[in-house]
């Protein structure tokens, strides 16, 4: 029944977009710049919290995906590791649970956690970063993530249609501790197809020397039992038809086998605990533009197994061998139809995922997530825009071998108001207020001595203003500056409780946490001839994160666990014909490994610095580009996770080719 509701809603949504668009009006360049979200998403269009270029990427040099996203002010990273190591992301102390991973325009996402791993998200192939937060709503995002609580959009080489017939990447890295890399793409775009290939192999052996400080002593080691290895292979076809209809089919593969290295504290020689990951994924969208409306089609699936063993395990069964077999399939619409005033959008989705395990007991859970957007822009004639989105989830859930979790319905609004340009320094300023919430994981729900089929969804209200001035151009430089103070209020945070001992815990809600945010983004480029120029980026996220459950408890207003209140980036590059040099400084305050910031929890902060030399040697339609970068130059011993070190000083460098 309630699939049927789903496509009664789903006709009348459609019959309503076309009646709007029987009125016949002649086109507009605000109608043809809409074609080119066909592509991807138009990060240039589109006023999104903060990103990354392709350029800056490359200079970067970065081992994975959460090396990108920590340049991102906001942003608060959780690394267990360096080359595959788990690493987890969250965005204005939200949780991980609450950001979306978006790429090419199809969500990246885990049922059984409730987290993606940034350490296994292929790095090489990517061209553009930005994360969104408040509203975001356009074609080329799934509406599940047009209704999370923040996102982060990834733009991939081969997902993109070209106006360069054929385009060939290829790039080789050899860095510290065993490091090899090597990728290589081509994408052949005649006419009006695209046809791309790909494939990635990466090895570490991760075997790093560390120096940490445990108490009043500094110990020294080697990381062990570190080895990392995967590969990976894409294709996507595309077709184009007179700007008016795309189609995009791809699939991806990829198999991962590494080591799961322990704390530094705790370690010793016979850890033995590994990881093997095998992931297939499917995916289709089709993007029709026609007078005023615009719609998109997407479906993809996701087929994941992960195998954990520990053969050293005390246990009656001599060990542990654990497969979880997670699968995941979503289908959905988005739509939009505007005039010279209005902007009327909406969408429709359906997630369904499952979990099964041997080895363990986590029940066989099964989900069916429905999601709904309706919403629209008014235009004032000033140029200031009204916002208003109302989205509606209904979740069914169900477990065939034990108890269940509860079904559950809720509607979430955003509503905001951007004023037009204005003022002698080009100002304009931004307000919005956001409602979402994120499901608990089947691992909270369902998962052995653990889950609790009982639990509430975590409730998040969002409160935003931004002022920001307009990028200022001069002859031979140009400024722009952007400033954003927030507030957020998580309700019903799930954490987890223990009970009988420290081995047999309990999810349960007991959680509310406030948070109180500011950050400043500054950027500047000087050209002080026609071979010197320099650029500049600096940022800033101040997060005061604390816990408000309970007065009186021990750790009521204490700052959350592992969220630094100080966070900062800062780089810089000069530029000399053909030549570059970049200092990239990233660092954060002190945190603690508990909600009780207290003096045995705390947790070291720390500034690591990378210097990147480059040099580019274009010919004709060939690019030629060799790049050195030595990490942590001044050998900092740090930590993102207590007792979970990171390497010292280490270099990469990479050889890499591009023909358009």
């Amino acid at each position: 029944m309630r699939i049927l509701h789903f496509f009664i809603a789903l006709f009348v949504f459609f019959k309503a977009e076309f009646s709007f668009s029987q009125k016949k009006e002649k086109d507009t360049i605000q109608r043809l710049e809409e074609v080119v979200i066909i592509q991807a998403i138009d990060f240039e269009k589109y006023d999104y919290h903060s990103g990354l270029s392709e350029k800056e990427i490359e200079e970067l040099t970065p081992v994975d995906v959460g090396e990108l996203l920590q340049k991102i002010p906001g942003t608060t990273l959780k690394s267990y590791g360096s080359l595959g190591g788990l690493k987890t992301v969250s965005m204005r102390s939200m949780g991980a649970t609450h950001t979306t991973i978006v790429g090419d325009g199809f969500s990246i996402q885990n049922m059984q956690t409730g987290q993606v791993n940034l350490g296994q998200i292929d790095v090489e192939n990517i061209v553009g970063v930005v994360s969104s937060v408040g509203r975001r709503s356009q074609l080329m995002l799934p509406v599940s993530a047009q209704v999370s609580g923040s996102n982060f959009l990834l733009k991939t080489f081969e997902n993109t249609f070209s106006s360069d017939t054929l385009q060939i990447r290829t790039t080789l890295k050899v860095g510290s501790f065993g490091q090899k890399m090597g990728y290589l793409a081509g994408k052949y775009c005649p006419k009006n197809w695209m046809i791309s290939l790909s494939g990635t192999r990466k090895i570490s052996q991760g075997n790093y020397p560390y120096l940490f400080l445990n108490g009043n002593q500094y110990l020294k080691g080697i990381r062990i039992n570190n080895d990392y290895e995967d590969y990976a292979i894409r294709s996507t076809v595309g077709f184009r038809w007179k700007n008016k209809v795309s189609m995009r089919l791809g699939y991806k593969q990829s198999k991962i086998n590494q080591a799961l290295p322990g704390a530094v504290i705790l370690y010793n020689n016979t850890q033995d605990e590994r990881m093997k990951t095998e992931d297939r994924k499917l995916f289709m969208d089709v993007f029709i533009h026609k007078n005023r409306w615009a719609t998109r089609l997407y479906t993809n699936g996701n087929f994941n197994v992960l195998n954990y063993t520990d053969p050293t395990f005390l246990n009656n069964s001599g060990g542990i061998d654990v497969t979880y077999t997670n699968r995941f399939w979503t289908a959905g619409v988005t739509l939009s139809w505007r005039n010279d005033q209005w902007e009327l959008h909406g969408g429709f989705e359906e997630v369904w995922s499952s979990v099964r395990a041997v080895g363990s007991v986590i029940g066989e859970p099964e989900r069916l997530h429905t999601y709904g957007l309706i919403g629209g822009k008014y235009m004032f004639l000033s140029g200031s825009n009204f916002f208003l989105d109302l989205s509606t989830q209904y979740v069914n859930e169900e477990n065939k071998t034990g108890l269940e979790g509860q079904d559950r319905w809720r509607i979430n609004p955003f509503l905001g108001y951007r004023s037009s340009v204005s003022g002698q320094w080009r100002w304009k300023h931004e307000i919005w207020y956001r409602n979402s919430f994120r499901m608990p994981t089947f691992n909270e729900l369902y998962y052995n001595n653990i889950g609790n089929t009982l639990l509430l969804p975590e409730d998040a209200h969002q409160f935003n203003y931004s002022l920001r001035f307009m990028p200022i151009r001069k002859k031979n430089w140009h400024i722009n500056f952007k400033n954003n103070i927030y507030h957020n209020r998580v309700k019903n945070k799930i954490v987890a409780v223990p009970t009988k001992n420290l081995f047999i815990w309990s999810m349960q809600n007991v959680g509310k946490v406030a948070v109180y945010g500011y950050e400043t983004i500054l950027s500047a480029h000087l050209r002080m001839s026609h071979q010197w120029k320099i650029e500049m980026s600096v940022n800033y996220s101040y997060q005061r994160t604390v816990d408000i459950t309970k007065k009186g408890s021990p750790t009521y207003k204490h700052q959350v666990a592992y969220v630094p209140v100080h966070t900062m980036n800062m780089d810089a590059s000069l530029y000399y014909q053909r030549f570059g040099l970049r200092l990239s400084n990233y660092g954060i305050s002190d945190r603690y490994s508990l909600n009780e910031n207290v003096l045995q929890n705390r947790v070291e902060g720390f500034l690591i610095s990378d210097v990147i030399f480059f040099y580019t040697l274009p010919i004709k339609k060939h690019v030629l580009r060799l790049q050195a970068a030595v990490k942590n130059i001044l050998d900092v011993p740090y930590a993102y996770i207590r007792s979970f070190v990171m390497p010292g000083r280490n270099y990469l460098i990479s050889l890499s080719y591009a023909f358009n």
